[in-house]
């Protein structure tokens, strides 16, 4: 049997350096802005402004990468760009951890009953303005559009 070679190294440890970088949160936030109030202020899914803010943030770094999750809690606090998010119902019998929007916690929404007691009606998240009750509720598309400061939509478009 052939003695083993040991000056060969593995591919997997020939790799030198990063494959991906993960830009600061005020970098993405500005990318946002400046891809909403350029030429397209409204994108019809959150995947195909994730490729456009890719394509602008890897002008500067090659190797950024944004999530999806990511993406959303970013978008949710910045003035000018508003987040719509369609929603479809479902009949889920686990019960929800977090907002499957921003990830946040969810407190209960709960209602008194003509006995006095207290029911649970449902789920609120404490970040944005998901909800859900008996028949989850499941985003299935984001759509992110230009707003003014305050929140509204600019009056010229």
């Amino acid at each position: 049997m052939p003695e083993r070679d040991d000056t060969g190294t593995s591919p997997d440890k020939s790799r030198t350096g990063p494959r991906y970088r993960r830009p600061p949160d005020d970098e993405v936030r500005r990318a946002a802005r400046r891809l909403v109030r350029g030429g397209k202020a409204a994108f019809v899914s959150q995947a195909q402004f994730r490729t456009a803010l890719l394509a602008s943030l890897r002008r500067e770094e090659p190797l950024a990468v944004v999530g999806g999750r990511r993406l959303r809690r970013l978008l949710l606090d910045l003035p000018g760009v508003r987040m719509t998010v369609r929603y479809t119902e479902r009949e889920l019998t686990t019960p929800l951890a977090s907002c499957p929007v921003c990830g946040s916690s969810l407190k209960p929404i709960r209602n008194q009953t003509l006995a006095g007691d207290s029911v649970v009606l449902g789920q609120r998240c404490t970040r944005c303005d998901y909800w859900t009750h008996r028949t989850r509720r499941v985003p299935v598309r984001y759509l992110i559009t230009s707003a003014g400061i305050d929140g509204r939509r600019p009056s010229g478009q």
